[in-house]
């Protein structure tokens, strides 16, 4: 299972994340675990658009703050220079 872990928690545009290991772009989607700083974690579906674009749709959760956030979508883009995802758009 693959691993996004997200630098805030909760996901918006312009919010830094980290998926480890090495992404392929065969266009398929996989089930994944999106962890966010607060330690709080959710269900998601990781599927890569090309080499450099991924979308990560992510499960209802509660912050550690018991704050609900509900499904949402997102699609993120690889810095090469920084060497971080970042979120470009709710989808």
């Amino acid at each position: 299972m693959h691993t996004i872990s997200f630098h805030d928690t909760h996901v918006y545009p312009g919010c830094l994340a980290t998926i480890p290991g090495k992404v392929t772009t065969d266009g398929t989607s996989v089930t994944a675990l999106a962890e966010f700083s607060d330690g709080a974690t959710a269900p998601a579906e990781l599927g890569w658009l090309s080499q450099d674009e991924v979308f990560v749709r992510i499960d209802a959760y509660t912050t550690a703050r018991r704050t609900h956030i509900p499904e949402k979508a997102w699609r993120l883009r690889y810095d090469k220079v920084l060497d971080i995802w970042k979120v470009i758009a709710k989808i």
